[in-house]
This record gives structure tokens, sequence and C-alpha cells, in this order.
């Protein structure tokens, strides 16, 4: 199979090597993209440029369609429909988003057109690959594609039981591991005023007599600076394909940024629903009404419900209004489940959320700990671990004068461990300077932040 689907309301052409069933993507990647147009500036191709996390074998079903080709010295993979020569070649400003399945061959992939008058006639040559797809008989309450803000009722119709991942997704700092805790009602994820808290995405389960939601916390989307910030931009995107509902979390006392558009383009692709989430209502703003128009336009979101993460206000409403996007389905996870993190992780993770409370504001961003030893032993639960920094500067900060500060960081980190295990422990800290760990793909692997393609 060969197709092209156009999506005119978003301007996006998806090219399909092969039939996509739900649930059959499981990563995604992306590479610089360009259009082929002929004399008439009308579209007969396109090509994408390929990192060498992409190989041969992962093309190996694409390449099977006499049109793409694949060069592996300039590492261009080229659509041509037609066989004539380009008159030009143009790059779009928007990556392409690719789709693997859990064998790691490209299904195919997404392009953003540009906005462009008479942009029908630029696509009159790929008619006759385009294909269109029945959609099911439409809900009354989901023809209008414009929201109507939920902030009072919510929604009380009884329906079969539902489950599936919901994508928390936002720039940082917007709230969406205190959203995350406050949906669960008890911390599974760490928090601070310090942007890019969040690392790796992080499950919660909230299961109640109606539905099982998966909420998957997503490190907060930005432009990286190095090989960790790229991972983990890496992992935030890789979290909307398979989503059954995106909840892009924005600051409604702020305008949108750069960032915003940025992560809303990316929302927008997703063929799951899309619920703007308006957090932070209660800090007052003169503007908030200007705010909420200039969130919209980034849209169109199947619905918008304004929030308090941190009051837990309007809480209530989303999860009713996410269960109402959920497919009907079965438990995926243990009712009592609450989490699939496991216990040294997040340990881990409470030991770095007291360094950035705690440190100065340049240690923060260079943390990382790892579990060295997890000993039961006869009335304690021995621990130890690295807190890894990247110069002897930072690490004679985390100690403190005579260890001051690691005293601090290790009483308050044993107390949250405790809490969370409800059992007495002994915690070994030990403070090491790996030096430039963020920008060295060998310590990124052995502190466990490795990039996958499934």
């Amino acid at each position: 199979m060969f197709a092209i689907s156009f999506d005119s309301d978003n301007r996006t052409l998806y090219w399909y090597f092969t039939e996509i069933m739900a649930g059959s993507t499981t990563a995604e990647d992306e590479g610089t993209a360009f259009l082929y147009l002929d004399a008439a500036q009308q579209l007969i191709g396109a090509q994408i440029a390929l990192d060498y996390d992409t190989t041969e074998h992962n093309l190996t079903g694409a390449l099977e369609h006499p049109v793409v080709s694949f060069d592996s010295d300039t590492r261009i993979l080229a659509i041509r429909l037609f066989d004539e020569t380009p008159a030009e070649t143009i790059e779009l400003v928007e990556p392409a988003v690719m789709d693997f399945d859990d064998s790691e061959q490209l299904q195919g992939f997404e392009l953003q057109l540009p906005a462009i008058e008479q942009l029908d006639v630029q696509l009159e040559r790929i008619v006759p690959f385009l294909v269109t797809f029945d959609s099911p008989a439409e809900d009354p309450d989901d023809v209008e594609r414009t929201p109507e803000t939920q902030m009072f009722a919510p929604n009380t119709e009884e329906v079969a039981f539902r489950s599936g991942f919901v994508a928390l997704v936002g720039k940082p700092n917007v709230g969406k591991s205190t959203l995350l805790n406050a949906f669960l009602g008890r911390k599974i994820t760490i928090v601070s005023p310090k942007p890019h808290t969040t690392r790796i995405p992080v499950r919660g389960i909230l299961t109640t007599p109606a539905a099982q939601l998966i909420f998957v916390d997503t490190p907060g989307i930005h432009d990286p600076r190095n090989k960790l910030g790229s991972f983990m931009v890496d992992q935030a995107q890789r979290a909307i394909p398979d989503a059954d509902v995106v909840c892009f979390i924005v600051d409604i006392s702020a305008p949108p940024s750069r960032l915003d558009e940025r992560i809303a383009t990316i929302t927008r692709r997703s063929r799951a629903p899309r619920i703007l989430v308006l957090n932070k209502t209660d800090q007052p703003s003169r503007d908030g009404q200007p705010h909420l128009e200039a969130y919209r336009e980034l849209g169109p979101w199947d619905m918008e419900v304004a929030i308090s993460a941190l009051q837990e206000e309007g809480l209530d409403i989303l999860v009713d209004e996410i269960v109402r996007h959920l497919p009907i389905g079965t438990r995926l996870y243990p009712s009592d489940q609450i989490t699939d993190q496991s216990m040294r992780d997040h340990a881990a993770e409470l030991i770095r959320e007291q360094v950035l409370h705690l440190t100065e504001q340049e240690i923060p961003h260079s943390v990382a700990v790892e579990v060295d030893e997890w000993e039961e032993r006869e009335r304690v639960l021995y621990m130890r671990m690295t807190i890894n920094v990247e110069r002897e500067s930072q690490k004679a900060i985390v100690i403190g004068a005579k260890g001051a500060m690691l005293k601090r960081i290790g009483s308050a980190a044993r107390k949250q461990i405790e809490e969370a295990i409800e059992r007495p422990v002994y915690l070994d800290l030990w403070v090491k300077a790996r030096t430039n760990w963020r920008d060295d793909p060998t310590s990124l692997h052995w502190l466990g932040y490795t990039k996958r393609k499934t």
C-alpha cells in the first residue's frame, strides 16, 4: 500500500507506506522535510533528511514501493511520484513526523504544509494518490469543533467502562506534575519551581468505578541545549502518538509563548482527542480573556477546561471530560496500582527533588541520582545512592561546609522516602563529579537516560 491523505483543516499531508491500524504505532521520530515541485509549482513528491538512528532496516517496507528511494550517503529518503526531475525543492518550516511500528518499520510520515493561497491547486497532481477514510457517525455533542469552556457542572452521563492513556504535555513549569499528583491524591512525581524537573515520562494510574486513566506526565518541551535536553524533548514527543487523549497544559495567567505555539503544532498532529487545559486560574490576571482567546487560536480543540492544579479546582470536571473521550475498554492495571514507577526510581527522584529545593541555581540542572545499593537489613531498608554533578565546584556545594548541605538533603529526602514505603530507611548518600555528563552519551546511558526507537 502506498497512499496519501490530506487534512485540510490542519494543512497536513500523511504519506502511508503501509496500512496503519489503531495502536500499531509505537514510536515517533522527526526529520527535516522538503517538497518537490514542478515548473507549475505543483507538488510531485517529498524528501526527508534522516539521522543515523534510522537505518535501511527501518525502511524495508517503505522501499518496496517503486516511488520510494534512499541514499545512504546523503541520508535522504525520497518519494518521487512521477518520473521527472523537480523544478524546485523547498524546505518546510516544520519537520516531518515519522511513525514506526513495534518492529521498527517506518509506517509513514506527516508533513505540515505552509499557509498558501490555492493550496488545492498545488495538490492537483497528487489527487490519484489521495485516499479518504470513512468517518464514524457524528455524535451530536461533537458536531461543533469550537469548544465550550467547562467550569461548572460535570458530565454525569452513565457510560460503559473506559480506559486509556492520557498524555499531559506542555512547556516547563505549567503544572503538569502538580496536576498528576493532585489527580492521584499523593506524590508520585517530584515538583519544584525550577524548570525541567521531570526528565522521563512518569505514569500515574487513576481508577474510578467508570474508568481507568493512565496519565503520562511528560518532560516539558523546550529548546534543548545538551544531549540530556534532547532526550527529554524526545521522550515528551514520543508520548503523544500512543495517547488516547492529549491534554495540552497551559498557564492561563500568561500569554502563549513561542514554545506554546510549537507544542500546539505537535499536539495538532495527534489523531487523538485534544483537550486544552487552562491551568493556574488561582493566579489573577487582568488579561485572562485575551490569553484565553490566544490559546484557543492555537487549536482546534475538542474541549477546554479551566483548572487550578495547585488548589485542586476543576479537576473533577477535567476527569469527566477525559473519560468521555476515552475508548471503551477494560482495566490495564490492577485497580489499586497508582504508578508504574519502581520504588527505587521514586526514591532517587525524591533525593533529586531535595537537591532542587536546597542548592544554588546552577546545581539543579546538573544533578542525576543513581541507586548503588538497595538491601533489606534486620530493621531498616538500606539505600546507598550517588548524587552526580558535573564539576568539582558543584560537588563542594552539594556537600556543604563539614557536610551540612548533604545532611540536610539526606534528612529531608529520607522522611519522604519513609512516608512513601512506610518503613524505616537508612540512607547513605555520596556525591560524585561526572564531567559534562549531560552531553556524554556513555554517562547518559549509565544514568538511565537512553533514547530508544521503541
